[in-house]
């Protein structure tokens, strides 16, 4: 799902079975998640309190009631669970009340990188923080460009931490070239920062792993990596057997031991 200072976050399908792992010590734990009965939409946040020296985890779920044909009859409010390394534990977070349930049920699986501290969640019209030393959410943070306009700028990323900032990628509609990076500066402003020249247009831009390189997607050719300064692409030399990859994260090497953490066979 996430890395995060050499410890990667693992989840199934519906985010209801959580592994915390460290492949360079082949080290794991498995969580115990709190289950539901009904149908409901989960998403899942993983980040680091550097104040508090804690890795959380952020669980969101949404019950969803339906009728003996299976179809929706109500969206309940949400439900958010913080998980604690240091304590070991799941606690309760409060979601604010001016959240509409309409951004939750729109709001994507895993919420974006940890950027200074702050995780952020994707919905409908915009970018919810939430705080990873005082637990709390913050007030939604609009899109560079809102659904009302979406006809002029097609979103082509992922949330982007770009050298320590909240970045997005945009691209004009009925205009190839015109494919760029905004960057949310620290007054709350979208700036366009530059245009991504490529040789190779990518369709999804997932990451951006720093020293000028960004992980994408060409439907076509695959993953790559693009330098955006020498405005080229290269393939991203996965392994001849690995054809179906699920997910793409950038990882840092440690030697972090969390407790309770067991050897991998």
């Amino acid at each position: 799902m996430r890395s995060c200072n050499g410890l990667v976050c693992l989840s199934n399908q519906g985010c209801d079975s959580i592994c915390i792992w460290n492949p360079c010590t082949r080290q794991y734990k498995m969580l115990s998640v709190p289950s539901y009965a009904n149908r409901a939409v989960t998403c899942l946040g993983f980040g680091f309190d550097y104040v508090g020296n804690d890795y959380k985890i952020l669980r969101i779920v949404t019950k969803i009631a339906q009728d003996l044909r299976g179809l929706i009859v109500k969206i309940c409010k949400p439900e958010a669970l913080l998980y604690s390394a240091n304590a070991d534990t799941w606690k309760k977070i409060r979601i604010p009340d001016t959240i509409k349930i309409s951004f939750w049920y729109s709001v994507k699986r895993f919420c974006g990188p940890d950027i200074c501290g702050k995780l952020y969640w994707e919905g409908e019209g915009g970018l919810l923080p939430f705080d990873l030393r005082n637990d709390v959410f913050g007030e939604i943070v609009v899109l560079p460009f809102p659904n009302h306009v979406q006809q002029k700028r097609i979103k082509k990323s992922e949330i982007l931490n770009f050298e320590g900032s909240l970045a997005m990628v945009y691209k004009s509609a009925g205009d190839e070239s015109d494919l760029s990076l905004w960057m949310l500066d620290e007054g709350g402003l979208w700036i366009k920062k530059f245009i991504l020249e490529m040789d190779l247009e990518l369709d999804q831009v997932y990451l951006y792993l720093g020293a000028e390189h960004f992980v994408g997607l060409n439907l076509f050719f695959g993953y790559k990596f693009y330098n955006y300064r020498k405005k080229m692409t290269k393939e991203l030399p996965f392994p001849a057997h690995l054809t179906d990859v699920k997910s793409v994260a950038k990882f840092t090497e440690s030697l972090v031991s969390l407790e309770g953490f067991e050897s991998q066979e």
